[in-house]
């Protein structure tokens, strides 16, 4: 090997530590950015070209191969599932937290107001014609209605709140997607062009993890440097340099609540979302909203009808101080829709508590209370449930704080396997400051012997010169 060939052979391994001393910064002063993969500058032997005779060859140096990041496949996808299920059991148990309207002991709520309702119709069986104790009915009828109607606006109130966020985070999901496509066909440019854009690549990692934990979204990569997402159900939000779009529209089904629609990559029809379709925080959102609260909002509606029902129709059996009879002591409830927030006491009963029909006969008076006795004993009627009204306003709360404990225990163990995974990414791709000044050294080390070649084959040159 001639002079000038060893001084570009230092030449090209000084621009390859060169470069190894630029990753190493790069590293350095990214320790702390989120979603930043540590990079390494990958070295390789450059392949001997020169005979040296019986003594075999003479190595060419170093040369760059290229900078690589150092990230673990096997956690990244499994990082993807663990966003996406702590984010959605996290939705749930927040959206939850909140609701204290089924709470079984709270003072002035149903099952506190069904009491005091069937003690007033026991206290007007002892004096059936007394104005005051028919008075204290109605006030208790109106108290129970009121404990319905207000938790039917608490559960309902906390759904519509659900779907005030869910308009929020699909315009997120949409921006997302949309820079997640505009991020591919970037990569894919640079990479079919022979270049990693390893700081892409993070960008785009962070707003694939971001996708993940907003609508459980799972990335499908291809063999252009593209990535698809997914979602649960398979729906494809993104395809190469495309992204599809999400929207809202009330649903007549579902009280007027939101459903999720989606527009595909190829801009064909609107297609409703099922549940199935969703995770991560929407996903869990909507389960909040439509399979814990929705479902307590049905079983009380059903509870509400069928209790007023019940008393109404023996109500109508009885007979007013006056002798008249068919009177209700609850508004008509015409079915179980919303029938906790339309529950009220009856407008004629309301204004007048001699039509409380105490009496099971038209002529017998005031001191009658024979039908008032049997409104009371609709406290053990069996209702469509198979359960009587408190036993079946118990199932409903107790349904509930069943679910909300199930959710509490998820997102607990989701969030401590996403610690866990975290921890095993940040292992296997973060930056260790320590490490990295140790591979400065190293590379300054390097550089500074071949700057020795340079000019030890420099001044050799030199003398070979001057002999001639």
């Amino acid at each position: 090997m001639d002079l000038i060939s060893i001084i570009g052979n230092a030449g090209t391994g000084m621009s390859a530590f060169r470069a190894q001393v630029a990753t190493a910064s790069n590293n350095i002063a990214n320790a702390n950015t989120p979603g930043y993969a540590r990079q390494t500058a990958v070295l390789t032997e450059t392949i001997p070209e020169e005979d040296a005779g019986t003594a075999g060859f003479i190595g060419r140096g170093v040369t760059l191969q290229g900078v690589v990041q150092s990230r673990n496949q096997f956690i990244e996808t499994q990082l993807n599932t663990a966003f996406a299920n702590s984010a959605r059991s996290t939705a749930q148990s927040d959206a939850l937290a909140t609701v204290t309207a089924l709470d079984p002991g709270a003072t002035g709520g149903i099952t506190d107001a069904l009491g005091r309702f069937y003690a007033s119709l026991r206290d007007l069986n002892q004096n059936p014609g007394d104005l005051s104790l028919r008075q204290a009915v109605v006030n208790s009828t109106q108290a129970v209605s009121t404990a319905f109607n207000r938790t039917a606006i608490s559960l309902g109130s906390a759904r519509t709140g659900i779907d005030e966020q869910l308009t929020v985070l699909v315009d997120k999901v949409n921006s997302i997607a949309a820079s997640i496509a505009e991020l591919n066909g970037k990569i894919a440019l640079a990479v079919n062009s022979g270049r990693t854009p390893n700081d892409v690549l993070d960008v785009r990692q962070n707003l694939i993890d971001q996708l993940a934990q907003l609508i459980g979204a799972r990335a499908v990569p291809d063999t252009h440097a593209n990535v698809s997402m997914m979602l649960p159900g398979g729906v494809c939000l993104v395809s190469g340099s495309v992204a599809a779009k999400l929207g809202t529209q009330a649903s007549s089904a579902n009280n007027g609540h939101l459903d999720l629609v989606y527009t595909p990559t190829d801009g064909s029809a609107l297609v409703s979302l099922k549940p199935g379709d969703l995770g991560g925080q929407v996903g869990g959102l909507v389960n909040a909203r439509d399979a814990i609260l929705g479902k307590a909002e049905s079983d009380l509606n059903t509870l509400a009808y069928d209790f007023v029902t019940a008393v109404n129709d023996q109500s109508r059996l009885g007979y007013a101080l006056d002798g008249s009879g068919n009177h209700d002591l609850f508004a008509v409830l015409p079915d179980a829709t919303n029938a906790a927030l339309r529950m009220a006491v009856d407008p004629t009963t309301y204004a007048n508590p001699s039509f409380i029909a105490a009496a099971a006969d038209p002529t017998s008076g005031p001191g009658d209370a024979r039908n008032l006795q049997a409104m009371i004993a609709t406290e053990n009627t069996k209702l469509s449930g198979g359960l009587n009204v408190q036993d079946a306003m118990a199932k409903v709360t107790s349904d509930y704080g069943i679910a909300v404990a199930w959710v509490n225990d998820a997102a607990e163990f989701d969030r401590n396997l996403l610690t866990d995974l975290t921890t095993a990414r940040e292992s296997a791709s973060g930056v260790s400051v320590d490490d990295e000044m140790t591979s400065l050294l190293q590379a300054q080390n390097a550089y500074n012997a071949l700057v020795k070649v340079v000019a030890i084959s420099s001044s050799m040159l030199d003398e070979l010169m001057q002999m001639f």
